[in-house]
């Protein structure tokens, strides 16, 4: 060094998590989950901290809640497997992906009845082909019905045993009102004591909801949904929509039970107390007043969406509208999942628009045949 120079600058590698924990669990905590499946792949430091309780104990202090959407898809023709994934943005992307993640290790060649409740997804009943008390048969298979329920938590991704139901059901259809979960049908022999069963999420214990009516009950398929307060359940044999009023059931007025179906079992949703149903290209919405099924308007731009129902998904996302649906691209022989969300907006004069706010192209398979199934799609709100 010659005279008069300045001595050389020592440079120090400095390191995000030399800074004290509690700002970086702050910084962090301001991150969307979306992004936490990469930075997860950092080190085991960050994977750590992602996975911490103090983490989301942060999240919750700074109000940081999020709706998380989920698939469970099944992979292969031939497996009993169901798999699950969220979705993510890709990496040095503004795309969204979906990322696997735990799945429970049961094997369930029917579908359970899939629910969430907070940041908890309960996976209820199904069929399998393992031994078990009650049998249920559909066509020409036979399963062994189910009463299990297995809980995952959004937060960790694991997944445990919840208490099991009093009846096994396959196909059960559920779902949640005031921290509660109604499941209907799933099972012959159906009578006004076994018709539906309700869980209790805070006491974790099931009770037989009793209906005064046998006419209620007949057949084993129902549809359900929460709706303006209250629960509606579809009687597939009678073509009937009932509500609940005051602990008694009623019949729903005919416009509402027309426009859903179990053609259509998972392609419908409630979204701010607005009831949404997919049918053969369309978005609708049920409006109370006037007693009628409205297209939902200002979808231009939403690429088309396949014709069949069981192909399409629909799913509050925090109070907008997620979409998931198949795509079969017959030269490259893959199956494609694709998504989309939807800001909703009511205006004054009583109508209701939609905004396209992205869609993905968010799985591919890599099976020779190209075969996946969506076989649910729903969104927890996670800290």
């Amino acid at each position: 060094m010659e005279y008069g120079e300045e001595p050389p600058i020592k440079r120090t590698r400095r390191s995000f998590l030399m800074l004290p924990d509690d700002l970086v669990l702050n910084c962090l905590a301001r991150i969307s989950r979306l992004h936490y499946p990469t930075l997860s792949l950092v080190s085991k430091t960050f994977r750590s901290l992602l996975a911490s309780t103090e983490l989301y104990q942060t999240r919750i202090l700074l109000g940081r809640t999020e709706s998380c959407l989920y698939a469970c898809l099944r992979l292969r023709t031939d497996s009993e497997l169901l798999h699950w994934f969220i979705l993510c943005h890709r990496p040095h992307s503004s795309k969204n992906v979906l990322v696997p993640i735990s799945s429970p290790s049961f094997t369930s060649p029917s579908l359970p009845g899939v629910v969430v409740v907070g940041p908890d997804v309960y996976a209820i009943g199904g069929g399998s082909k393992n031994k078990n008390v009650s049998i249920y048969a559909t066509g020409s298979k036979t399963y062994n019905a189910l009463s299990s329920v297995m809980i995952m938590n959004s937060r960790s991704h694991t997944w445990h045993e919840a208490p099991s139901m009093r009846v096994g059901r396959v196909f059960p259809s559920a779902c949640t009102l005031d921290g509660r979960i109604y499941v209907t049908g799933g099972c012959d022999n159906l009578d006004t004591m076994n018709w539906m069963e309700i869980f209790d999420t805070k006491t974790q214990t099931w009770e037989f909801l009793q209906i005064p009516s046998e006419e209620i009950c007949k057949g084993s398929e129902y549809l359900s949904v929460s709706y303006q307060g209250t629960v509606y359940v579809k009687s597939d044999e009678k073509d009937v929509t009932y509500k609940m009023h005051k602990g008694k059931w009623r019949e729903a007025d005919i416009c509402m039970n027309n426009g859903w179906s179990l053609s259509s079992s998972s392609s419908y949703c409630v979204v701010e107390n607005v009831f949404y149903r997919y049918c053969e290209g369309e978005i609708r919405w049920y409006d109370l007043k006037n007693r009628a099924w409205t297209i939902l308007k200002g979808l231009g731009r939403l690429p088309s969406l396949p014709t069949s129902h069981s192909n399409v998904k629909l799913a509050d996302h925090g109070g907008k509208m997620a979409i998931s649906w198949e795509e079969y691209v017959f030269v490259d022989r893959e199956k494609k999942i694709w998504c989309a969300e939807i800001a909703i907006e009511k205006h004054q004069n009583g109508e209701i628009w939609g905004t396209l706010e992205w869609f993905d192209n968010v799985f591919i398979s890599k099976t020779p045949n190209g075969y996946v199934g969506l076989v649910h799609a729903l969104t927890a709100t996670v800290w």
